[in-house]
């Protein structure tokens, strides 16, 4: 494995690590909220007359894909990068080592065709939607060594960063449509 390599499989642990509980009140807050709100639309639905009253549980509904998107997702992850351990950093030795002119050790090598093969995988960018972040993604997996090595880059981050934004567009359109649909409710 590459220098690159074992940098990722630290860092990513760690900032899983520090997204946990700031995660885990995002997808608490936007679930309550459109619970409540899906709760709200039901009782409309149901008490109402016509097709209109079942706006509110249908709007619920969408507000929630993106969340259970998002709550898989982050489960997932959570779960590949458990086995992955932060390792400590020791400190050099104090060895000289001599390398010839033209001579390249085989671990410097490693390292240049791995950072080389992941700034060709981010100069490619041919998907249509969100081309970076399909370009970084495929970097990082080149550069980390694979999906094997690099579990937690194997789900596309395209679809984790759309459905993180509509989570948190999910908790004030979902109290507003709370609060709306019990105003709805109490006016009838």
């Amino acid at each position: 494995m590459t220098a690159t390599g074992d940098f990722l499989n630290q860092v990513v642990p760690t900032l899983v690590r520090l997204a946990r509980r700031p995660g885990g009140l995002l997808l608490t807050a936007a679930g309550l909220g459109v619970g409540v709100f899906g709760a709200l639309g039901l009782l409309a639905g149901l008490t109402g007359t016509g097709g209109g009253a079942w706006v509110p549980l249908v709007l619920a509904l969408v507000l929630a894909v993106p969340v259970l998107v998002l709550a898989v997702r982050r489960e997932r992850l959570q779960r590949q990068t458990r086995d992955l351990h932060v390792r400590t950093v020791h400190q050099p030795s104090r060895d000289v080592v001599v390398v010839e002119p033209g001579a390249v050790p085989d671990p410097v090598q490693a390292e240049m065709d791995a950072l080389s093969a992941a700034m060709a995988e981010n100069a490619v960018r041919t998907a249509r939607f969100l081309p970076r972040v399909e370009a970084a993604q495929r970097a990082a997996l080149a550069a980390a060594g694979g999906p094997v090595r690099a579990p937690y880059l194997k789900d596309d981050l395209r679809v984790t960063l759309v459905a993180l934004l509509g989570t948190l567009a999910a908790v004030p359109l979902s109290a507003i449509g709370a609060v709306a649909t019990a105003a709805a409710l109490l006016a009838r």
